[in-house]
């Protein structure tokens, strides 16, 4: 009879244990084909909207037929700048308005959602901030394109997995893989996007997630290779070279890109503040901006835009070292405006230019070889030092110069200035201009999943409704009745209408005479309001002393509960536990 019960039981933990697997490997299964899927559409879309924005902004701002100029005196101002880049922030503007948008998304944004434990990107934030990216880029706004498409990618993942019909999947995993898949299609650069997506947005490593993203950025780098409609916009060609030859130049490169990539970051985040002070509405900001580049375009018109063929030209051909140096200082400035004031873009392709006019900058120094063919070698390691601080991302930089010049050497000389201005900025600004968004945001997102999902835990989600509840007029000998057959050592003295009296221990009450229970409730007792987080009850706790903390709405003074240090324990292991299974599985 035993061994039929134990049979019995072995046959329904089998069933049960196959039933777990097979939901396992479905969800798995439908993870990596969602994954695909989105790999293939955030890549359609990107390579649409690059040739587009390119496009239209050549047609506008490289048309020999289309030519507008003034002459005051001995200078020729070129006015289709002026004439372009104004009406285009007036688009921005009106966009943002009928949106009814305070700002606009990007990359920050991404990256919490993928921390946040709803995981849910604004479409209409999203959507609306890829339009305004591409109206801003073709227009001449001093801006990147490849935030635009990260967030666009995310967006378009969390939307897909939002869908009735979708199985349940992790979402920080499908968001990684719209990311993933922006920077594969966008850069031409497969194994950068699998590992930009883990380093930025996810920062986390599992197989689950690897296999994920790696579908993905290779789905978009297919289609991207098969549809055809760009071609990766910075390809170069690898020369030999000795590496005893630039050791010194590449040691100057890492604390100045550190400067460069600093002054960037700290400019954009300045002047973000700016329209807030003056009073300015967020949707008229973007007009501003639309006439700074409107104003420098007409005498400057090469930091204008993307700046790719100026930035390739400044790579392949030596420069004056004057012309150079208003290069680099005139699209920091244009391009921090550009962003503080919602004319909006990416940062990472004007972090590319600045990082490029750097090393050629640097190349001229007298102390440096004078071989003309070693500029690329600067000029690339420059590059990727200065993006590499600005999103963050070191290993992704080192692994983008490889991909994009087919180059180990030119890999390894990047190394060492992205090292140096990696450690510099993260000690004196921050891991990278994203989590520093978020950071005057109030979202402490460099303290990881566990700090965040804890100041997300309101404790009203954890109140204990059981508890001793007293009357004023209660007697002292029917109080400590109470408290003993409720078996707990305090009490809370709550009014006919709910509002919370005071709280009182059995302690206090033994060998008193009868007197009124008001009299006798504890002196400054900790009260939490129930919209306060976890992390704050915790700090509270460390400090406290007794069986449990009355939960007061400390607008109305309505006794809403109690929560004692076991819960908050339990509340906080039951996090890290979820934490855990997102990380390691």
């Amino acid at each position: 009879m035993t061994t039929d019960k134990n049979y019995v039981v072995i046959c329904v933990e089998l069933k049960m244990f196959k039933k777990i697997n097979i939901k396992a490997l479905t969800d798995s299964l439908a993870l990596l084909f969602i994954a695909a899927v989105v790999g293939t559409i955030v890549s359609f879309v990107a390579q649409i909207f690059i040739i587009s924005a390119k496009n239209i902004y050549d047609f506008i701002f490289n048309n020999p037929d289309f030519h507008l100029s003034i002459d005051i005196g001995s200078v020729s101002l070129n006015l289709v700048p002026l004439l372009i880049c104004v009406p285009s922030s007036i688009l921005v503007a009106l966009l943002m308005y009928s949106l009814k948008l305070t700002r606009w998304f990007g990359p920050a944004d991404t990256i919490y959602a993928a921390h946040h434990r709803a995981g849910i990107l604004d479409l209409k934030g999203g959507f609306g901030s890829t339009l305004a990216s591409f109206i801003s880029i073709s227009g001449g706004a001093s801006v990147g394109i490849y935030g635009p498409l990260v967030h666009f990618g995310a967006t378009v993942s969390s939307f897909i997995r939002r869908q009735k019909y979708i199985p349940k999947i992790p979402h920080d995993i499908i968001i990684g893989s719209g990311v993933a898949a922006a920077i594969s299609a966008g850069f031409g650069a497969p194994l950068a996007g699998i590992i930009f997506a883990h380093e930025t947005v996810l920062r986390h490593f599992s197989m689950k997630a690897v296999a994920a993203l790696a579908i993905s950025s290779m789905a978009a780098n297919f289609s991207a290779t098969e549809i055809g409609i760009v071609s990766p916009p910075l390809l170069l060609s690898a020369i030999p070279f000795e590496m005893s030859d630039i050791l010194l130049s590449l040691s100057i490169i890492g604390p100045l890109a550190a400067v460069t990539a600093i002054s960037f970051m700290k400019l954009i985040l300045i002047l973000g503040t700016i329209p807030a002070k003056l009073n300015i509405k967020s949707w008229q900001a973007p007009i501003i901006a639309g006439f700074a580049c409107g104003l420098c375009g007409m005498i400057f018109s090469e930091i204008l835009g993307l700046g790719t063929e100026v930035l390739m030209s400044v790579i392949t051909s030596q420069q004056i070292l004057s012309y150079l140096i208003v290069l680099l200082i005139g699209k920091l400035i244009l391009t921090s405006i550009c962003i503080g004031f919602g004319f909006f873009g990416g940062t990472f392709s004007p972090a590319l230019f600045l990082g490029g006019v750097l090393g050629a900058i640097v190349f001229q120094l007298p102390i440096t070889s004078t071989n003309p063919e070693l500029m690329s070698v600067l000029a690339v390691s420059a590059m990727a030092a200065v993006s590499s601080s600005v999103i963050g991302a070191p290993i992704t930089a080192i692994i983008l110069v490889l991909e994009l010049t087919s180059s180990y050497e030119y890999a390894i000389a990047a190394t060492f200035p992205i090292v140096v201005c990696s450690f510099i900025t993260s000690r004196t600004f921050g891991n990278s201009l994203f989590d520093k968004q978020l950071i005057t945001r109030g979202v402490a997102i460099t303290k990881g999943r566990e700090q965040i999902r804890l100041n997300e835990a309101i404790i009203k989600n954890y109140v204990d409704y059981n508890y001793t509840r007293l009357n004023s007029k209660n007697s002292v000998k029917s109080a400590i009745k109470l408290l003993i057959k409720s078996k707990t050592t305090e009490g809370y003295i709550v009014s006919n209408d709910n509002n919370y009296i005071g709280k009182i221990s059995l302690m206090s009450l033994i060998g008193k005479k009868e007197t009124n229970l008001v009299d006798l409730v504890e002196i400054k007792p900790l009260i939490i309001d129930p919209n306060s987080n976890l992390i704050y009850v915790i700090k509270k706790l460390s400090k406290f002393v007794g069986e449990s903390i009355p939960i007061v709405d400390k607008k109305t003074n309505q006794m809403i509960g109690i929560i004692s240090e076991n819960d908050v324990l339990q509340a906080y292991l039951d996090i890290s536990e979820e934490i855990n299974l997102i990380e390691k599985h």
